[in-house]
């Protein structure tokens, strides 16, 4: 008896050491534990419904195909000044160790750098918000529009909010009018959600997207 008691014991132990380390394994994802000390990140977002971008050039980095409405994974790089080659486009970018950019690709062909924030809380959910619509002031709301969830960002902006883990429908508003509209969103604890709202056929569109680092690039 007192040996299966001590196998049980060891058994629970064993499963909830595996739990634990999933659990880490899923933070240290958000952290890109596996980027060398000194690594900044960068992604690429494609703002343009009507293709895919066959690739994205940083530094000596590629970031391969990226599909309409979709952003890629952040990539890492040491920090430096680098020139990004995009859509016949190209434009340069100083990333500084330990801090994130998206680089946005719009239906006009411009491309901006827009800077992002760097997230560290385990206990909440961070949720950003671009406003890449040619509009100004759009608030992201729950959207029934009852409550704010980010205060009006300015076009080609974008803002951010820690926030308790919860299932949520969200929507993009201007001056009390609905825009756009998500499904439920499921915003987990110590993961980043971006919220981006999209000119598509001139109609605004919110795509949402777990940020994610890619360290094998």
């Amino acid at each position: 008896m007192r040996a299966l008691m001590h196998t049980a014991f060891f058994a629970l132990i064993s499963s909830l050491l595996v739990s634990m380390n999933m659990a880490q394994a899923g933070e240290d994802a958000l952290y890109a534990a596996e980027a060398p000390d000194g690594a900044a990140f960068i992604r690429v977002m494609n703002a343009d419904a009507s293709g895919a971008l066959a690739q994205a050039t940083v530094g000596d980095k590629v970031i391969k195909e990226v599909s309409p409405l979709e952003a890629s994974p952040y990539i890492y790089l040491p920090e430096g000044r680098y020139q990004v080659d995009v859509a016949g486009q190209q434009t340069s970018v100083t990333m500084k160790t330990d801090e994130f950019y998206t680089v946005v690709v719009l239906d006009s062909g411009q491309v901006k750098v827009i800077k992002d924030v760097t997230f560290d809380n385990p206990r909440k959910a961070l949720l950003s918000f671009y406003n890449l619509t040619r509009n100004g002031g759009v608030t992201l709301k729950t959207s029934d529009g009852k409550v704010a969830v980010i205060d009006a960002v300015d076009s080609l902006d974008v803002a951010n909010r820690e926030i308790n883990a919860v299932k949520i429908a969200l929507g993009a508003f201007q001056s009390n009018k609905a825009l756009a509209k998500t499904g439920e969103v499921n915003l987990q604890r110590g993961k980043v959600f971006s919220v981006f709202a999209i000119d598509v056929g001139g109609k605004p569109r919110l795509v949402v997207a777990e940020s994610r680092v890619d360290t094998s690039v």
